[in-house]
């Protein structure tokens, strides 16, 4: 069962996973505020890997030795928050950056938020929201929300690992964006015998999960947008802008109306922007995939 990947009980052990070490929990990984006169020069390889075409054991399993330990520590161990809104500390937020293969192609989901919602409503988001009573850390946090939206159950998310987080503005609340693999309840036998084979094996694509099993609770999500990561790579769907408007943070939006399942009755013009694109940007450039715009690079927009 897939639960020997990722125990139901949690919290998860910190031994569980090979990223970088519980240690790096500390203030140099925390929300970045920069005085005035920093100058930050973003990154940019002109040599980077392509995405993978689909997910495997092996490439999990070099995710995961590139991202921040997931953050199961309890709540209260949590590092001090570096921002406050209105005088007041911030609450703590858990999302999930769910990866999947989706017909044989690597996938990221993304969700379309219900227009009813008060904030960020019919935006592109990733599934997750603020800790809650019972919640023993964020991952349980950014796993019952996925539960909840989509229909997902946790026992088939594989963790691999987490980003550094993020202030949202809206939601007056840090954020962690947990790295996850989504794997189909059809198939969890398969990803455990996957975990313990050997190389022919660990190289195979694991398998797809069907779109028709995300059951999305339309009180917050009113589609979902299944993106390949040969969008997340490709020039005709990126554009520049800069996090908060802070011409030292740039980031690249993604164009992504015509992917929303099930599609609109009238065109979409959707992006993932904002904290979703920041992360989203920030996770292609530490798997290597992607780089953030030269610092030079005007925003498209204000």
């Amino acid at each position: 069962m897939i639960r020997a990947l990722r125990p139901a009980a949690i919290p998860l052990t910190r031994t569980a996973f090979s990223g970088i070490a519980p240690s790096s929990w500390g203030q140099d990984a925390m929300p970045e505020h920069l005085p005035a006169d920093t100058n930050l020069q973003a990154k940019e390889d002109p040599a980077l890997a392509p995405p993978p075409l689909a997910f495997s054991r092996a490439e999990l399993n070099a995710m995961r030795a590139k991202l921040y330990e997931a953050p199961t520590m309890p709540l209260d161990e949590l590092p001090p928050h570096t921002c406050k809104f209105d005088k007041r500390m911030p609450r703590d937020s858990g999302v999930l950056i769910p990866l999947a293969n989706i017909g044989g192609v690597a996938h990221v989901i993304v969700t379309l938020r219900a227009a009813a919602l008060r904030v960020h409503a019919s935006e592109a988001s990733f599934p997750g929201g603020k800790v809650e009573e019972g919640d023993a850390n964020v991952v349980q946090t950014a796993l019952r929300e996925t539960e909840e939206e989509l229909s997902l159950p946790m026992a088939n998310i594989e963790v691999l690992g987490a980003l550094k987080p993020e202030y949202s503005l809206g939601n007056k609340a840090r954020v962690w964006p947990v790295i996850g693999f989504v794997h189909p309840s059809d198939a969890v036998d398969a990803a455990t015998d996957s975990a313990i084979s050997g190389d022919a094996t660990a190289r195979k694509p694991l398998p797809s999960l069907n779109l028709s099993t995300i059951h999305p609770d339309p009180g917050e999500v009113s589609g979902i947008v299944p993106l390949p990561l040969s969008a997340v790579a490709d020039p005709s769907r990126k554009s520049a802008h800069y996090f908060r408007l802070d011409g030292r943070r740039p980031y690249w939006k993604f164009r992504c109306g015509d992917l929303i399942h099930p599609p609109p009755e009238e065109p979409m013009p959707l992006e993932v922007w904002g904290l979703t694109g920041w992360f989203l940007t920030r996770f292609a450039e530490q798997m290597g995939w992607g780089d953030r715009p030269p610092v030079s690079l005007p925003p498209t927009d204000d």
